[in-house]
């Protein structure tokens, strides 16, 4: 997968997507993806292959599992995961999870 695939699968599942941030205030449920760190396959002092790290962010007013389930199923569904627990943001009144990948 790359990240333009990513943005195609979230927008065509119905999520509102964005890469690092929204330049405008944009109301839950919506996805942020950004670059974490890499993991490239180096030898002999050149990169043979880019790996990305990747935390795919979920914002919600309510947890969902069938949003997640969505994402898992629908957009993450050839990739390796792994998920955090969701996560009250009070200040925001919002429930936060992400999933980290590599691409």
């Amino acid at each position: 997968m790359t990240l333009e695939e990513l943005k195609n699968r979230a927008c065509k599942n119905g999520f509102k997507y964005c890469y690092g941030v929204f330049l405008q205030d944009v109301k839950p449920p919506h996805l942020i993806a950004k670059r974490t760190d890499s993991n490239n396959f180096i030898a002999d002092n050149k990169v043979y292959k880019k790996i990305e790290g990747i935390e795919l962010q979920l914002t919600t007013d309510k947890i969902s599992l069938e949003l997640e389930e969505k994402i898992e199923d629908k957009i993450l569904y050839d990739v390796c995961w792994n998920k955090t627990e969701e996560t009250y943001i009070s200040n925001e009144k919002v429930w936060n999870v992400s999933y980290f990948f590599e691409i």
